[in-house]
């Protein structure tokens, strides 16, 4: 038996809440989490006060949904594309799909990283969305090391380090607009971050020859080699 067809209430209220989320996501945004209150998003929504508590408990809910929202659209973009035989163009294609979503929603992940510093619940959510990333890379790579396609490694840690390394990276460029990077492009950071990846997993699995540099000191105005 078909589902009888949404309610003219229904749909109304739908309406409302989608009108709601996007006037708490173009707050949060441009305020901050600290500097975002209920009424300022009712205001932007143009709707009642009392009309927010119909659809979300306080304001960390309302970041919930907004954040929800926005990490099931980057995990989508970030899902790595495979190209038989060329990991390289599956990792650009991932990061490059990351950083789409990073980009476009920059302020909501200051946001983030500001909220998880004053309050429990904004660390736990952002630890549970850097979670699912992690724990994809984790899969990923157990998969290629079972055929022999990574070098001999902690699938675990290393996972946890590459996350890291692109969402710091975007961080630092995007959102905090670094100075020593503040010339290079979008597709500078995808190629950086490409490079970096691909070598640090798809290298020859013999154990790495470890160089020893003599150091270098200075002495009396001249340098003198140890």
């Amino acid at each position: 038996m078909a589902a009888a067809p949404p309610s003219r209430r229904q749909l109304q209220a739908a309406s409302t809440h989608e009108q709601l989320l996007g006037a708490a996501r173009e707050v949060f945004e441009a305020r901050g989490y600290a500097g975002t209150t209920v009424g300022a998003i009712t205001s932007v929504a143009n709707t009642a006060h009392g009309t927010f508590y119909l659809y979300f408990r306080n304001k960390e809910d309302a970041f919930g949904c907004v954040m929800a929202a926005v990490t099931a659209e980057l995990y989508e973009q970030a899902g790595a594309r495979w190209a038989p035989g060329d990991p390289r163009v599956a990792i650009e294609s991932s990061i490059r799909g990351f950083l789409d979503v990073f980009v476009a929603h920059r302020g909501l992940w200051r946001c983030l990283l500001e909220g998880s510093f004053a309050n429990p619940v904004i660390e736990a959510m952002w630890l549970e969305i850097r979670e699912r990333f992690v724990a994809r890379i984790e899969r990923n790579l157990r998969v290629l090391a079972e055929v022999g396609g990574v070098r001999p490694m902690d699938p675990a840690m290393t996972a946890n380090a590459l996350g890291a390394m692109v969402e710091w990276a975007a961080t630092t460029q995007f959102v905090l607009a670094t100075p020593s990077v503040a010339g290079a492009t979008f597709d500078d950071c995808v190629r950086t971050l490409t490079d970096l990846w691909f070598h640090a997993v798809h290298v020859d699995a013999r154990p790495s020859v470890v160089r020893t540099v003599p150091a270098v000191r200075a002495t009396a105005g001249e340098a003198e080699r140890t």
